[in-house]
């Protein structure tokens, strides 16, 4: 049964439900005691290419000089065919950050899955170079997952949605990341007593270049300011929209901060921060217009 509090640990029960989603399962030997430590709690599925149509199960268990494996919990070959490596921790992640993750720890709070595939290109069209029986089962494996965290597709994301800006990553080429999502939404169903998520879910990569602190000024300082005096008014309406991130401003994020669960409380606002706030984003064009 699907849990309605955030998982605590490995994936004990992997296996056991790709095998109920109908996908065409392989357990590598030792995967039940492979992993580099174990996950905190468990908060999604992150997808990748491989960068080779031939790349094996068994150079995502075992690594390669360079990184030692496992590179993720599951491959999946072209063919469709799935094969859990590793229970534990694997390298997939690396340095980057999400709305919902703490920066830099994706390794810890998220599924792997590597498919053997080129990736063909960062502009390709979607499903260029994915054969059907390789995308359908992705498909079915990232709704299995989200599935038994009780959590909607919402909790799938690229491993170019997170690493993107840091590592310049841009897998899973020729996946259009909302096209996957809605297939996988469309698979999982309705789920009826949904997992609380640590923070709220929020447009992709609307928030990964917000940076607000103290001494900020522009357009998007006056966003915020704005944000806070009229969406929280007892006690940020006293805030003049100025554009200038001073004290008063800090003290009102503070206070925002203290009274939202999950967030840090440091005057700062960042991606969580500002996904919490549902802050409108200023658009480039509009930064340029407004200093010209």
């Amino acid at each position: 049964m699907p849990q309605t509090r955030p998982w605590i640990g490995d994936p004990i029960w992997l296996a056991d439900v790709l095998r109920a989603e109908g996908v065409d399962l392989v357990e590598y030997p030792g995967w039940r005691n492979r992993g580099h430590g174990d996950f905190k709690d468990i908060r999604g599925v992150m997808v990748h290419h491989t960068g080779s149509d031939h790349a094996s199960a068994a150079s995502i268990a075992n690594g390669r000089p360079d990184l030692a494996g496992p590179l993720s919990q599951l491959h999946i070959a072209r063919d469709g065919t799935v094969t859990v490596v590793a229970l534990g921790v694997a390298w997939h992640a690396g340095v980057g950050m999400y709305p919902w993750l703490p920066a830099n720890m994706g390794n810890w709070h998220l599924i792997g899955i590597e498919c053997a595939n080129s990736g063909t290109s960062p502009t390709a069209p979607h499903r260029t170079n994915w054969p059907d029986a390789q995308y359908f089962a992705l498909v079915r494996c990232c709704a299995a997952i989200n599935r038994r965290l009780a959590q909607n597709s919402s909790r799938t994301i690229g491993h170019k949605e997170y690493a993107g800006r840091a590592q310049g990553k841009w897998d899973p080429g020729a996946i259009d990341m909302d096209i996957l999502r809605a297939d996988i939404q469309a698979r999982i169903g309705i789920i009826p007593h949904p997992a609380p998520t640590p923070r709220p879910p929020v447009p992709v990569g609307q928030y990964a270049d917000i940076l607000l602190f103290r001494g900020s000024e522009g357009p998007q300082v006056a966003e915020l300011q704005r944000r806070l005096k009229y969406g929280y008014a007892a006690y940020a309406g006293h805030l003049v929209v100025d554009g200038i991130f001073g004290p008063q401003t800090e003290a009102a994020v503070r206070e925002f901060q203290r009274r939202t669960r999950g967030l840090k409380v440091d005057g700062i606002v960042g991606p969580a921060t500002a996904a919490a706030l549902r802050l409108n984003v200023v658009q480039p064009q509009l930064l340029v217009a407004a200093e010209s």
